[in-house]
C-alpha cells in the first residue's frame, strides 16, 4: 500500500480511499450503512489514521460503485470486500462495519474468520425478533414503491438528536441528498438484506476466534443495546460499548467518544500509547 492513496477503483469496479500508516501493519476497514457511502467516515480515518492503515470504500450500489444487478446476498457483498482486499494485497483486517455493514461484517465473520484480527459490529442489528423487524419492513416497502425520498427525512430524525440536526443544516443536507441520490436498485438491494440478513448470517459469530466489539447508542431504537448482548452471547472474546445520550447516526454525531471506544479495543492488547483526545472532524 503507498503512504496515502484517495479516490481509487480496484478492478471490480468498486470506489475506496486509503490512508496507510506505516507504524501499523494491520489497516481498519470500514463498512457503511445501506443508502451512505464511504465519506460517513471522516470523523474515524481523521482519528485513526495516524496510528492504523484506513480502508474505506463504498458499498455495490452506493455513492461511486455501480450497482451490480445479480446482487441479492450478503455473500456478495462479503465477495467484493474480499475482491477489494485481493486487488490491495491484504490478507488480515480489523473490520468495523456500522449497520447494514455490521451484517455484512457478520457474514464475513463465517466466510473469513481467518482473514480478521478483530470485528467491530456498530449500531448493528442480530437475532431480531419479529416484533422487531416489523417497522424495517415496513420502512422497505416503502422505498422500494415510493423511492428513498420516502423515508429520508425520518431517517435523519431516527440517526440524529434534533440539537444536532439543528446545529448542523449543511450536513444534514449532504446526508439527505446522499440518501436520495443513490442507485434505487442498489439501495433496496442493500435494505433487503438488511432486513433479511440474520437468517443468512445463522451462527457465524461462534465461528470467530478474534476479539470483538459489539457497540451501539442507547437511543438508537433499531440497533438496541440489547441486540448488543446477543452477539456477546455468542462470541467468544466480546466487549460492549454503549454510546450514552446518541442515536443510530452516533459514529457521526459521536465522533468522538466513538474514536475513543474504538482506539481503546483496537489497541487494548497492545503495548502503544494512542492519545484519543484529539477531536475528530465534522463528516
Amino acid at each position: 500500500m503507498n503512504e496515502q492513496e484517495s479516490g481509487l477503483f480496484d478492478d471490480y469496479g468498486t470506489y475506496y480511499t486509503i490512508s496507510a500508516a506505516t507504524s501499523h501493519p494491520t489497516p481498519v476497514v470500514f463498512l457503511h450503512g445501506v443508502g451512505l457511502d464511504c465519506t460517513m467516515w471522516s470523523s474515524q480515518v481523521h482519528g485513526l489514521s495516524p496510528y492504523f492503515p484506513v480502508l474505506t470504500y463504498d458499498l455495490i450500489g452506493h455513492g461511486r460503485t455501480p450497482h451490480r444487478p445479480d446482487t441479492n446476498s450478503l455473500a456478495d457483498y462479503v465477495s467484493q470486500l474480499i475482491g477489494l482486499l485481493d486487488s490491495l494485497d491484504i490478507e488480515v483486517i480489523h473490520l468495523v462495519g456500522f449497520s447494514v455493514g455490521g451484517i455484512i461484517a457478520q457474514r464475513f465473520c463465517g466466510l473469513a474468520p481467518q482473514r480478521l484480527a478483530s470485528v467491530t459490529f456498530m449500531n448493528s442489528v442480530y437475532q431480531r425478533t419479529e416484533n422487531e423487524l416489523v417497522q424495517v419492513r415496513a420502512r422497505l416497502q416503502v422505498t422500494r414503491t415510493q423511492g428513498a425520498l420516502a423515508t429520508a427525512d425520518d431517517a435523519l430524525a431516527r440517526w440524529f438528536n434534533t440539537s444536532f440536526r439543528e446545529s448542523n443544516p449543511k450536513l444534514m443536507e449532504r446526508i439527505r441528498t446522499r440518501l436520495v441520490s443513490n442507485d434505487l436498485a442498489g439501495y433496496v438491494a442493500a435494505y433487503r438484506c438488511f432486513v433479511d440478513g440474520d437468517e443468512e448470517v445463522g451462527d457465524a459469530l461462534k465461528q470467530i476466534e478474534c476479539p470483538a466489539l459489539a457497540m451501539t447508542a442507547d437511543g438508537d431504537v433499531g440497533s438496541t443495546p440489547l441486540m448488543c448482548e446477543r452477539m456477546a452471547k455468542d462470541l467468544r472474546h466480546p466487549t460492549i460499548k454503549i454510546i450514552e445520550g446518541f442515536k443510530h447516526g452516533a459514529p457521526i454525531e459521536a465522533a468522538a467518544q466513538v474514536n475513543t471506544a474504538l482506539l481503546d479495543f483496537l489497541t487494548s492488547n497492545n503495548k502503544t500509547t494512542i492519545d484519543v483526545t484529539a477531536k475528530p472532524v465534522p463528516c
